[in-house]
């Protein structure tokens, strides 16, 4: 048995609600085309071609707050774990596990969807982009989330005079 921990899925409740909030989106004049990003039936079937293998899913890209204003993302957010934490449930053999996405634009809604689709839906970790809408997950706005991180730490002094350069070990 292979499980592939990083695997890409928008369930279709996920994607109908997408249309109404983002007509003319990429994700939905492109997405459809792709039917095992979205058709569980098509990635199943896909499945089945390579004997045991496990996906643990997560949610495709656009990330939640590059779709929805944050008023909007926490109910994004339900939306997808739901589904997620669903297809888990129905297909334990072939998805084992999710990681939920999170209305990072919306601190308290993502610090709730964290309890909720952790404890409630069993995801087994959540899924973070390397970002915010163009804000580093260190920025102060996401320290609830990561209560110690740091924007940036002071470099580490080295042992030795100042005026003497850097350390180098000896040759082993």
């Amino acid at each position: 048995m292979m499980i592939d921990i990083f695997n890409h899925f928008m369930p279709k409740a996920y994607l109908d609600r997408l249309g109404t909030l983002i007509p003319g989106h990429v994700a939905l004049t492109a997405f459809p085309r792709l039917k095992t990003l979205w058709d569980v039936d098509v990635r199943l079937a896909l499945l089945d071609e390579f004997g045991g293998l496990q996906q643990v899913l997560s949610l495709a890209n656009p990330p939640l707050e590059l779709i929805a204003a944050p008023d909007r993302t926490p109910e994004l957010a339900r939306i997808a774990n739901d589904a997620l934490a669903e297809l888990c449930h129905k297909h334990p053999d072939r998805f084992p596990a999710f990681v939920a996405a999170l209305p990072m634009n919306n601190i308290d809604a993502t610090l709730a969807e964290i309890d909720r689709a952790v404890n409630d839906l069993g995801a087994r970790g959540v899924q973070l982009f390397t970002n915010v809408a163009g804000k580093p997950l260190s920025a102060p706005a996401f320290r609830p989330i990561f209560p110690t991180m740091r924007a940036s730490r002071p470099p580490r002094r080295r042992s030795g005079s100042a005026s003497a350069g850097p350390t180098r070990r000896a040759p082993a």
